[in-house]
């Protein structure tokens, strides 16, 4: 599918020949990527577990929960929105050390509270730092990672968000065993890979693209040289010629065919976060509060099982999300997110466990076969390198917006009109998911960036 297609770009750049190998420096690049977004979904999960403690220790009522749940999420939508203009103005490499500094800062003013109040400003910076990791990341799988393969490097950063979620489940079951002040030490637990990737990203060399668009061809050659080092030089010039374009501005995405495809990015990672959070975030709290788990260890064990789930959904697509398509797999998802929250809701209102587990199983599996991992993708790919990260900052931050709502309504709502309503209410938004992703003009899977933003003209 491609809207309005005018042509093709006439000198392709050598991803368009096909498989061969990233080596070196784009791998690590790839990694580096990965790394932060472990972070993310370790930070974003310890949360979760952090809960059970954190509630006696604070005395934490409805509202106060729903504001410290949203303050790191409040921090991601400004960081994003930030992040994403930084990484188009000064570069994707400017950010890559700053923010994860930032981060480490977060993690420590947490990790050592005296009270409720500074606990929210920790969790703000370290959101601030994740929200401004996020169009960086995405960037850089877009831009960085051959066009037949792209699809992995999304599927990979993803699988990394969850295994951060895995590791911080494992992490906060092992200290959960500390007493009251556990919740210190899960969240200053962090630090250790925010270290390990301070020293991953030293090397990464700017984007090629980037410096392409904005007329530094000596230094994209010399990029891209670091990043392939196995491409001949005639490869490295195709690549160059192909990279060069004409500069677009910020508002070019609110006109015409852009506009469309904007609305095709923000408004299903939207709907994935009112529900993914607002269900994530309290999980293992709806465990214990409705007798599923009979103490706080056996809430955060269920909890891996799901986030497992998520997990080997990914791995599944991992090879087939650049043959089968971004938005076909995530209409399949959110149809089967539905799906499993109405199952879950039923679960919830006859008093049968399994059903709640079967539920809870499928919206796993829905998650990690579709928007998961395909919002994030199409937040990027579809849009012109000069605007692509604030494309993605932007996509990150109203995401996150619906997530701060979903986060600070949640219990409210919840302790108003019970359990299975609100979870009726999640299965609408993910239906609503569904029509959004319709909306989506083209289909970026085994497709050239360059040829993509031809397409939006």
């Amino acid at each position: 599918m491609a809207d309005n297609d005018k042509g093709t770009i006439g000198t392709r750049p050598p991803e368009a020949g096909g498989r061969a190998g990233a080596t070196g420096l784009a791998r690590q690049a790839v990694r580096a990527a990965a790394l932060g977004m472990f972070l993310d979904g370790f930070d974003l999960s310890i949360m979760a577990i952090a809960l059970l403690p954190l509630r006696q220790a604070f005395h934490l009522d409805a509202a106060s929960t729903g504001a410290l749940m949203a303050s790191a999420l409040i921090g991601s939508l400004f960081g994003g929105l930030l992040g994403g203009i930084l990484v188009d103005r000064f570069g994707r490499k400017a950010l890559l050390l700053p923010n994860v500094a930032l981060y480490a800062l977060g993690a420590i003013v947490s990790a050592m509270s005296p009270t409720l109040a500074v606990l929210g400003a920790g969790r703000l910076l370290v959101g601030l730092a994740v929200g401004m990791d996020y169009p960086l990341v995405s960037t850089v799988i877009a831009e960085y990672s051959l066009k037949d393969r792209r699809g992995q490097g999304f599927a990979g950063i993803n699988v990394a968000w969850y295994l951060g979620a895995l590791a911080s489940t494992l992490v906060g079951l092992a200290l959960l065993a500390i007493g009251p002040d556990s919740w210190r030490f899960m969240l200053g637990a962090a630090l250790l890979p925010a270290l390990v990737l301070l020293w991953l990203r030293q090397r990464i060399p700017e984007s090629p693209r980037w410096l392409a668009r904005r007329g530094q061809a000596e230094a994209a050659r010399a990029a891209l040289g670091r990043l392939h080092p196995e491409w001949a030089a005639s490869t490295i010039e195709a690549a160059i010629t192909a990279f060069t374009g004409t500069r677009q501005r910020l508002p070019v995405l609110l006109r015409g065919a852009w506009r469309r495809r904007l609305a095709a990015s923000l408004i299903p990672w939207t709907c994935l976060d009112i529900v993914g959070l607002g269900i994530g975030l309290y999980f293992p709290l709806v465990l214990r509060m409705q007798g599923l788990a009979g103490n706080n260890t056996a809430a955060a064990e269920i909890n891996a099982v799901f986030l497992l789930i998520s997990t080997v959904a990914i791995l599944f697509i991992y090879r087939r999300l650049d043959t089968w398509g971004r938005v076909p797999l995530q209409i399949t998802g959110f149809l089967l997110m539905t799906g499993g929250l109405l199952l879950f809701a039923l679960g919830i209102e006859t008093h049968v466990a399994a059903t709640v587990y079967a539920g809870s199983a499928i919206y796993s599996v829905g998650t990690g076969i579709g928007p998961g991992v395909t919002a994030m993708a199409l937040s990027v790919e579809i849009f012109p390198t000069e605007l692509r990260a604030s494309a993605g900052g932007l996509a990150t931050a109203v995401s996150r917006l619906g997530a701060v709502g979903s986060a600070v309504i949640f219990p409210r709502l919840e302790a108003t009109f019970g359990l299975a309503t609100v979870l009726l209410f999640m299965a609408a938004i993910a239906l609503a998911g569904v029509g959004a992703t319709r909306l989506c003009p083209v289909e970026p899977a085994r497709q050239d960036l360059e040829d993509l933003e031809m397409g939006g003209h």
